[in-house]
C-alpha cells in the first residue's frame, strides 16, 4: 500500500552519497548514450518541426539550452525538444525487463532542469537515478499488459513520471509536492501504439510530450496543484486503468537499496524496434558462418515470440514504419550489412532490391521462444537456400539486453561513430570527459555549451556511417 509516497519519498530523499559506485558509472553512461542519441537526431526533418514549434511558441526566452542548436527557452519547452530528438530515431536506450525508454523522458528533462536551477554534476546524476527507478519500475508493474491493450507505456504512459521524478528532484521538492506532482503526471499519461501499424511522425514526438508534462506536473504542484497520492496504486489508478494485471509489488521491491533500472537499462545496437534485434543478429550469424548470396536466397523466416511480433510487423510505408518492420530490417541487414541510419533513409525505402528481398522473407511465431519469454527475447531465423540447403540460427540475447551487456567502450564508440559527421571531434571528446566526471562539476554551463553544434549541418536526411 501507498505505493505512490513510497516512490515520491524515495526519490525526494535520494541523496547521491547513497548511490552505489556501480550505479553512478551506468548512470553515467546511460548520460552519455541519450546525448549521442539527442545530438545525432536534432537535424532530422521531424526534430526541425520540433525546433521551429518551439520557436514559434517560446521564441528564446529562458534558460535551458535546445541542444545541438543552442537556443534558449523555458524548461519545459527546452525538455520537451531534447526528448523528442532523444527519442527521434530509435536509437536510445531500453530497460528490457520492464519494456521502457526510460533515458530519452529522464535525461533531457535532468539536464534543462539542472541547467535551469544551476544544478550540480552530482545533482544532474541524482535526478537521472531516481528518475529512472520510478519510470522503470511503474512501466514493469503494468507490462505486457499496457501494451497488450495498445498503450504506448514505453514512454507516453509511464514517461510523464520519470521526468516529474527528474524535474522535481532538480527543483528540490519535498515527498508532499512530489506526490502532487505525481499525481498530476499521471493526468498526462497516454498515447497509442498505432504508430507502428500506420507510421508517421508523431511516435517521434512521444518522449518530449511526456517530459513537457512531467516539468508541467512540477511547475502545477509548485504552484499550489494537487492530487490523489494513490494516482499509481488506486481504484482508478494508473496501474489498474491502463493495464488488465499489474504486480504493484514491483514499484517498491527493493526500493532504496536495489537499483534494477539503472543497472538493467541496455543500449541499443539498431536504428529500429528491439522486437527484432535477436533476428537481426540470427541472420547475421548466418551471413557470418555461411558463404550466402542474397539472389541466392529462397526464402527467409523469422519466427519469434508473440509479443514482438505484433510490433514489427509493419509495412516500410516510411521511415517510422520501416523502422517497426523486421522484413524490411532482415532486408537491409542481409543487402547492406547493417541497420543504423544509413539503412533507414527514403532511399533504402525504395530500393527495388530490398523490396524485392523483402517478399521473400516471412514473419511467424515460434511456440519455443514464446514459451522463454520474458526470460529470454528470442528469435529464430531459418534461411532456404535456391540450391537445398537449409540454414538455421537461434538468438535469445541481443547484445545491449542484461545478459548480453554492450561494453562501455562499445557504448563511447558508438557514441562517436553516431556523431562523427555532425560535431568536431574535439567535442565530442570533450563531452566525453565531462560526462565520465560528471560528479565533479560545479554546474552545467560547460556542457549546455558542449551540447551546441553551431557549425554543424541544419537539415539532414537520416544518412550517415553505421556504427
Amino acid at each position: 500500500m501507498e505505493e505512490t509516497r513510497k516512490l515520491a519519498r524515495f526519490a525526494s530523499e535520494l541523496a547521491f552519497d547513497s548511490i552505489p559506485k556501480e550505479v553512478v558509472s551506468k548512470a553515467k553512461l546511460l548520460i552519455l548514450d541519450q546525448i549521442g542519441a539527442m545530438l545525432g537526431a536534432a537535424t532530422l526533418p521531424w526534430s526541425r518541426s520540433v525546433l521551429d514549434y518551439v520557436l514559434d511558441w517560446g521564441g528564446v526566452e529562458g534558460n535551458s539550452t535546445v541542444a545541438y542548436f543552442g537556443t534558449k527557452t523555458r524548461l519545459e519547452l527546452a525538455a520537451f525538444a531534447n526528448a523528442c530528438f532523444g527519442h527521434g530515431f530509435e536509437i536510445d536506450d531500453l530497460y528490457v525487463r520492464g519494456q521502457s525508454h526510460p533515458g530519452c523522458v529522464v535525461i533531457p528533462t535532468a539536464i534543462a532542469a539542472c541547467e535551469s536551477q544551476a544544478g550540480s554534476g552530482r545533482d544532474l546524476l541524482t535526478a537521472v537515478v531516481a528518475g529512472y527507478e520510478v519510470m522503470g519500475r511503474i512501466n514493469h508493474a503494468i507490462m505486457p499488459s499496457c501494451a497488450e491493450k495498445g498503450f504506448h507505456a514505453a514512454t507516453s504512459v509511464t514517461g510523464p513520471f520519470g521526468a516529474a521524478i527528474a524535474a522535481g528532484k532538480l527543483h528540490r521538492l519535498d515527498a508532499g509536492l512530489m506526490v502532487h506532482a505525481m499525481s498530476i503526471a499521471g493526468s498526462h499519461a497516454s498515447g497509442t501504439i498505432e504508430y507502428d501499424q500506420g507510421g508517421g511522425s508523431v511516435k517521434r514526438v512521444h518522449a518530449g510530450i511526456a517530459a513537457a508534462a512531467g516539468v508541467r506536473s512540477v511547475l502545477l504542484a509548485k504552484h499550489g496543484i494537487t492530487g490523489p497520492a494513490t494516482i499509481l496504486e488506486g481504484k482508478h489508478g494508473i496501474c489498474h486503468v491502463f493495464a488488465d494485471s499489474c504486480d504493484l509489488g514491483r514499484l517498491t521491491r527493493g526500493l532504496g537499496t536495489d537499483f534494477p533500472v539503472v543497472t538493467g537499462t541496455g543500449f541499443k545496437a539498431y536504428c529500429c524496434c528491439a522486437g527484432m534485434h535477436s533476428g537481426i543478429e540470427a541472420l547475421q550469424n548466418l551471413m557470418w558462418k555461411h558463404s550466402m548470396d542474397a539472389a541466392a536466397v529462397k526464402s527467409i523466416t523469422m519466427g519469434t515470440h508473440s509479443r514482438a511480433l505484433s510490433h514489427i510487423s509493419a509495412e516500410a510505408t516510411d521511415i517510422t514504419s520501416a523502422q517497426f518492420s523486421a522484413r524490411f530490417g532482415l532486408a537491409v541487414r542481409m543487402l547492406r550489412g547493417a541497420n543504423g541510419f544509413s539503412e533507414y533513409t527514403p532511399e533504402t525505402l525504395r530500393d527495388p532490391a530490398i523490396r524485392a528481398l523483402m517478399e521473400r522473407i516471412a514473419l511467424e511465431r515460434d511456440e519455443v521462444c514464446d514459451s522463454e519469454w520474458p526470460k529470454t527475447r528470442g528469435a529464430r531465423v531459418r534461411i532456404v537456400m535456391s540450391d537445398g540447403r537449409q540454414l538455421e540460427e537461434k538468438v535469445d540475447y541481443y547484445t545491449g539486453m542484461e545478459e548480453n551487456p554492450m561494453s562501455d567502450d562499445a557504448v563511447r564508440t558508438k557514441f562517436m561513430t553516431l556523431l562523427g559527421p555532425l560535431v568536431p571531434e574535439r567535442q565530442l571528446t570533450e563531452i566525453l570527459s565531462l560526462v565520465t566526471q560528471l560528479e565533479d562539476a560545479p554546474d552545467l554551463l560547460p556542457l549546455a555549451r558542449l551540447l551546441c553544434v553551431p557549425d554543424g549541418p541544419r537539415d539532414q536526411t537520416p544518412s550517415r556511417p553505421s556504427h
